[in-house]
């Protein structure tokens, strides 16, 4: 069973929620494909005399800090560029390809829907998947995952789900708001 974990990925405590969830997953011997992980920065020393040379950061405190985190902090704050890391450019062309390969080799797909409406790329990832299900019957279905009590208290209303996204996650799976029952419903279709 492969499953790809769709979920806003544009804050470190949110990277680090879905991180955990899918060691909780791979755990249970389930593989799994989280488009962050995709472009983890690996840090050479090439990159570390850059950073030290601009100044950003001394010798002394390479052993004492996460490195990797402090240069992505640079990079996000535009302290450093990719191109002074010699990095490759991250281009909407090369997130669509590397996340539609994890799509398209997934048996199913895990959505986080927290927030006061699904992220933008989720319901696209949920969408697309959606459409390589009805073609392919390796493809076992789409589970929505909501932790935000806005959402669990008032999903009989919609609260924080476009109705049409409920409806295809619906149409081919459910939503929950207890891991545990993720990790049930991946292991059943697993099984079949």
């Amino acid at each position: 069973m492969k499953v790809y974990f769709a979920g806003p990925l544009f804050t470190p405590y949110v990277q680090h929620f879905i991180s955990e969830h899918a060691r909780i997953l791979r755990e249970h011997g389930i593989e799994v494909f989280v488009p962050h992980e995709n472009f983890t920065l690996h840090v050479t020393s090439e990159m570390i005399d850059v950073v030290v040379g601009m100044g950003l950061l001394d010798r002394t405190g390479v052993e004492s800090r996460d490195v990797a985190q402090h240069i992505n902090t640079l990079l996000r704050k535009g302290k450093v560029t990719r191109e002074q890391l010699d990095l490759p450019p991250v281009t909407p062309e090369i997130i669509f390809q590397k996340d539609y390969e994890g799509l398209s080799t997934a048996n199913a797909v895990v959505a986080l829907l927290d927030g006061a409406q699904v992220d933008d790329g989720t319901a696209c990832e949920i969408g697309i998947f959606y459409g390589l299900l009805r073609e392919d019957p390796t493809k076992k279905g789409v589970i929505g995952f909501m932790t935000d009590f806005r959402g669990t208290r008032k999903a009989k209303h919609g609260f924080g789900i476009n109705l049409f996204v409920e409806g295809v996650i619906e149409e081919c799976g459910r939503i929950v708001d207890d891991f545990d029952e993720v990790v049930a419903q991946l292991l059943s279709w697993d099984s079949e």
